[in-house]
């Protein structure tokens, strides 16, 4: 357990949101008596995993008075925005330009780290024009000239960058990849034309057979064009008609509809439409795969070494997969980060709302566990030394079997309300070891989280003085007692704790001899905790919408929720 002890971890409910049983068939037929061990929190359970947290990572809603972990809230995305310029992004473009961002932020494509723009000319010499320029890497020194790319500008790199090819060939634009496909279509239309009057069965040559390979951009770009003309044959020859949709209509789900609200009409006969086929050549996009290719690549292995390959995260983080050597990397454009805020997933209060303002790291709304609900802590309480000035350090690794241990619990209270706690916990922990556990003082009262100075000015709260007596061995020791709290402050309390650890090594003639599993020495203790306290009413944080009539009045509230105390390790005696 890579916790230290001593620990403590807060439960949410959300994990056992499961249905409840069928009730009774009689209302005045008891439940089963086993009904409350059931609701027994078992840190030990497998489901357990997934509810424990510590209290820092924990929201509160305010309308369900309840805990809310990260599985039990809704993110939604605020704004957009490029971690590396701090440029804010429309949402309107996040689509179009896929997540990426268009000004002239690039990674390595090698270490991930931010690129630069630099001359390659010597930025000293006043006869130097500036250019040309480079991306260039200052953590791994990974730069553009290693694939042939030089820019005219230190501007638009974005837009130069997708002109220009690894090697400095020149990339066609979409329009010139459209005429040249339908170049190529007429070309392979005539030829079928040719070979069907001269009787030849000889197949029409496709971009192989001339010698072209088409690249990675022609594929994706004669793919769409093919699934466009796809979608748009399928188009309905009477286009306002409810029955017939139309794949690539935007109104389709309103003709869908239509079918379920309109009942005036008579009913049309529907036309099935026409399967859509699938690519059968180049220019439409197929890939058949060539084992040349991977001969050529095993080859240039062989001279080249295994160095000059890459790795999975270098493949994945191009924007073409299936490249295999170094010489085909490209810049990877940065990743654009969001802002989210986070609602409850039950009433849809808003739990955190960071600012909009994109260099600001501050929240509007910020809902926190730790300001709603008291903090639980343990330490043991150890004896008072005599000698030395400096504490008794206790070993929470070694925790003896059968020994009495007293521990504090310290509660504090975040409220601005003095509260009421009732604490309750099994008398023996679950597990293979049972420990018997004892809570001293189960209820008492924990007062308000007021100023500082009122705790120093106020004379009717005094810190409780603990009784000493002296020992069988001389030493000045202070004595617990049943039912008072051991400590109070201005907004905390501590109890005492009273812990007897289990047998690692069960007696003879046990049935129970299952060899101990990983961390089941481990001493944790369940434990509830009940609160009872008075707050103001507030009509306008309630959504009533008028606050009139309330003003000064209090209403009782209570929550409860299960903590997990890790007390320590069993070593035995």
């Amino acid at each position: 357990m890579a916790q230290p002890f001593p620990y403590t971890y807060y439960s949410c409910d959300c994990y056992d949101s499961k249905v409840a049983p069928n009730p009774p068939k009689r209302a005045s037929q008891p439940p089963p008596a086993d009904d409350e061990d059931e609701r027994t929190f078992d840190p030990r359970n497998a489901r357990s995993n997934y509810s424990l947290y510590p209290l820092e990572h924990l929201l509160y809603c305010e309308d369900c008075q309840q805990i809310r972990c990260q599985r039990c809230v809704i993110e939604e995305t605020l704004n957009w925005f490029c971690p590396s310029c701090l440029f804010e992004v429309p949402s309107s473009v996040i689509k179009s330009d896929g997540n990426r961002c268009t000004r002239n932020c690039y990674n390595c494509p090698v270490c991930t780290s931010p690129m630069t723009v630099n001359t390659l000319e010597d930025p000293t010499d006043p006869s130097s024009s500036g250019g040309p320029w480079i991306l260039a890497c200052p953590y791994c020194q990974w730069s553009t000239v290693e694939i042939g790319i030089e820019f005219e500008k230190h501007t638009g790199i974005t837009s130069q960058l997708s002109r220009i090819a690894n090697g400095g060939k020149t990339i066609p634009t979409a329009k010139e990849r459209d005429k040249e496909r339908e170049r190529r279509k007429e070309i392979e239309m005539r030829k079928k034309d040719r070979d069907y009057f001269s009787g030849s069965e000889d197949s029409p040559s496709t971009d192989k057979d001339e010698g072209i390979t088409p690249s990675h951009d022609d594929l994706f770009s004669n793919l769409s064009a093919f699934y466009k003309s796809q979608m748009a044959s399928q188009t309905p020859s009477n286009p306002f008609s409810p029955h017939e949709i139309n794949f690539s209509s935007p109104s389709s789900f309103s003709r869908i509809m239509n079918l379920y609200s309109s009942t005036t009409h008579k009913k049309q006969k529907r036309e099935k439409p026409s399967p859509m086929r699938e690519a059968a050549s180049v220019h439409e996009g197929l890939n058949i795969h060539d084992p040349a290719t991977d001969a050529a690549a095993i080859e240039r292995i062989k001279r080249s070494g295994w160095s000059s390959t890459l790795s999975s995260s270098q493949k994945l983080a191009q924007p073409n997969p299936s490249i295999r050597f170094d010489s085909e990397l490209r810049p990877v454009a940065s990743l654009l980060q969001t802002k989210r805020g986070k609602r409850c997933r039950n009433c849809r209060h808003i739990l955190s709302k960071p600012e909009s303002k994109i260099t600001s790291t501050r929240y509007k709304i910020k809902l926190l566990a730790l300001n709603h609900i008291p903090r639980l802590s343990i330490r043991a309480l150890s004896p008072i030394p005599l000698t030395t000035t400096q504490p008794v350090l206790y070993d929470y690794d070694r925790l003896r079997s059968g020994i009495p241990t007293h521990f504090l619990l310290h509660l504090s209270n975040p409220l601005f309300d003095p509260i009421r706690v009732t604490l309750a916990t099994p008398s023996t922990t679950p597990g293979k070891i049972q420990s018997r556990v004892t809570i001293l003082c189960p209820q008492f009262d924990v007062g308000a989280n007021t100023d500082v100075w009122d705790d120093a000015l106020s004379s009717t709260l005094s810190p409780i003085k603990k009784p000493t007596s002296i020992g069988p061995d001389g030493n000045p020791q202070t004595s617990i007692e049943a039912g008072k709290i051991w400590d109070r402050g201005r907004n905390w309390t501590s109890v005492v704790l009273e812990v007897v650890p289990g047998f690692l090594i069960q007696p003879l003639g046990s049935k129970e001899e299952e060899e101990l599993e990983e961390d089941e020495d481990v001493l944790e203790i369940p434990i509830f905790v009940r609160l009872e306290f008075e707050a103001d009413v507030n009509a306008e944080e309630r959504g009533l919408g008028d606050s009139r009539g309330t003003e000064g009045k209090r209403e009782k509230r209570e929550e409860a929720f299960w903590t997990v105390v890790g007390v320590g390790r069993i070593v035995g005696n």
